[in-house]
């Protein structure tokens, strides 16, 4: 997330504000595009590809919830936006929703920007958030449903789990023996004795440490 420019920052510390989203979607075969206003907005001038000249349609602030962004040591949590009072949603969308291939890590975009009291806006865009669809939820009855999408950051998209162990630690350091000298003491044998031996697909373990795992 990106910060407000001066302009923005000064209205923030107005008695009254009102902040839009606008949102960018990248969805195969039917982008979405929409804002918080209520109103359809176009940007210009904004020199992002994503937002000048594209029409943003207007859904009210009321009926769209998006999460705030945390951030940890290994970067910023997912981003829910939640769009719900829908009176429906064609068999067209729905075929797009069901079929993860259109969406799921492919880019999403959320900005943010501050309006005053007057409904002017205050200072230019801002990137709220940025990230990758990885999940797109459909839910409701006759009456309303509700559409969520999760946006996960480029950093947790791309960093994958390494599904290595401890027991891997030979491989990189082969005088390392923790792993090994681990499972001797959780077994009972503290003779201090710990034959080194390197994990792969292949390894079994010695009689008497099956046990364990």
């Amino acid at each position: 997330m990106s910060l407000p420019d001066g302009t923005a920052i000064s209205a923030l510390y107005a008695d009254t504000i009102k902040p839009v989203f606008f949102a960018y979607l990248d969805i195969a075969g039917g982008a979405v595009r929409c804002n918080t206003s209520g109103a359809n907005v176009t940007p210009t001038g904004t020199g992002i590809a994503e937002l000048d000249g594209h029409e943003f349609i207007g859904i009210g602030a009321d009926f769209v919830d998006i999460a705030p962004v945390k951030y940890a040591t290994g970067g910023s949590d997912s981003v829910i936006a939640t769009l719900s009072g829908i009176p429906s949603v064609d068999d067209a969308s729905l075929a797009l929703i069901a079929n993860p291939a259109n969406w799921r890590g492919r880019n999403a975009f959320l900005w943010r920007v501050i309006r005053n009291a007057a409904n002017v806006q205050q200072g230019g865009y801002h990137n709220y958030y940025t990230g990758k669809m990885t999940s797109i939820a459909h839910n409701g009855d006759v009456s309303s449903q509700t559409i969520a999408v999760t946006i996960e950051s480029y950093l947790a998209v791309f960093s994958q789990a390494s599904n290595r162990t401890y027991m891997d630690q030979a491989r990189y350091d082969s005088g390392d023996l923790s792993a090994q000298a681990a499972i001797a003491i959780a077994n009972g044998n503290f003779s201090g004795s710990v034959v080194p031996q390197i994990a792969d697909p292949g390894f079994s373990l010695p009689f008497g440490f099956g046990g364990i795992f």
